[in-house]
């Protein structure tokens, strides 16, 4: 019987494998207790991105190669079966919206549950909302159903993203991530998860993107549903989801990333994380802000605290100003927005709101 190893055994080896790629800073922040200091992590990473944004390429061709080379990270299958195999049963009913607990197929041995919230008297079709929790007891908190008071207490930080939708005129879908609440193992973490999906190759940010993906796939199943109207929110591990899919699924219209944009210096390098969002060889490839670029046309709402003591609010100025000057370069400079609260680590609702509304002519 193998002995589980340690979590600073752990640490020292998912360490070493970033030291292997020139992650020299996350090394570091990883196996210490406090972050780095900015100045650090300067001298620390010494990696030039290999298809960083540059105003001297051509746009349209470099989006191609970087979208070809992401997909290959997050290890998307590269052909699947766009029909879905789904099901729903009527979960709720009251006078402002209906709920469905649905579930669908996104790959063999892989059934994703949900919520599916319709507003009423909404004429359809209907845009539609994919809301990610983060790490959090799992997808019931986005639409605002608390099991204790912790959880009824965490919900108070905007974290009733499907509701917050629905009030709007939105459908939303809720769905359950990968190691996250329903789909996770009593006693093994997204950590554990993340950990040995690497050794198969699929980091778990791949499996979570593709699974929204998938949900793409479904909502075009739903006849009410708008399929040219499709946006994708989360905050923390919900906003880095969303904001891959955004990046390798040009299907999505609009990306809200709340709290989990920025330099990967301010961010991924700057303090330990949960293992379930490193992509192997990432940064010798682009930056978070250059991934931006992805997106446009498209639209891309980055959220973020002042004071969030995850990602750094220097690192999300300095990369919303290269995701600037990605989307100018794509001819759509207001299609990129940057929205700062002056608090820490949450969604804050109604700074958001009023631009998604008015970045999908909702």
């Amino acid at each position: 019987m193998m002995m589980r190893q340690p979590w600073s055994g752990q640490l020292a080896v998912f360490a070493a494998s970033a030291m292997a790629i020139g992650s020299f800073a996350f090394a570091s922040a990883v196996l210490g207790q406090a972050p780095l200091a900015a100045t650090d992590i300067g001298k620390a990473v010494q990696v030039q991105p290999e298809l960083a944004f540059d105003r001297n390429h051509d746009f349209v061709t470099w989006q191609q190669k970087l979208r070809g080379r992401l997909r290959s990270i997050l290890a998307i299958p590269n052909d699947w079966e766009p029909d879905v195999r789904w099901s729903a049963t009527r979960d709720s009913d009251n006078e402002r919206y209906t709920t469905d607990r649905i579930e669908f197929v996104a790959e063999p041995g892989e059934v994703v549950p949900g919520y599916l919230l319709r507003p009423k008297g909404v004429k359809p079709p209907l845009p539609v909302m994919i809301c990610l929790q983060g790490h959090s007891p799992g997808m019931h908190i986005s639409i605002g159903r608390g099991k204790t008071p912790g959880e009824i207490a965490s919900i108070k930080g905007g974290r009733d993203i499907a509701i917050q939708a629905v009030a709007r005129g939105w459908a939303a879908l809720a769905i359950e991530q990968r190691a996250f609440g329903e789909r996770a193992v009593p006693g093994i973490s997204c950590n554990d998860v993340a950990l040995r999906e690497l050794l198969k190759g699929r980091p778990l940010t791949g499996q979570r993107v593709f699974d929204v993906m998938r949900a793409v796939d479904f909502i075009a199943t739903q006849p009410d549903l708008d399929g040219k109207r499709i946006g994708c929110m989360g905050n923390s591990a919900g906003g880095t989801v969303s904001f891959y899919a955004a990046c390798v699924d040009e299907r999505t219209q609009l990306a809200v990333v709340s709290c989990s944009f920025g330099t990967f210096e301010a961010t991924w390098l700057y303090r330990k994380h949960c293992a379930c969002g490193y992509l192997p060889g990432l940064l010798k490839v682009a930056d978070m802000p250059d991934l931006a670029g992805l997106v446009a046309p498209r639209h891309l709402i980055l959220v973020a605290g002042k004071k969030d003591h995850i990602a750094r609010f220097d690192g999300v100025q300095k990369g919303y100003g290269t995701a600037r000057r990605a989307f100018e370069q794509a001819g759509c400079p207001n299609h990129v927005v940057l929205l700062a609260a002056e608090g820490g680590h949450q969604f804050y609702p109604d700074l958001a709101w009023p631009v998604i509304q008015r970045s999908l002519n909702k």
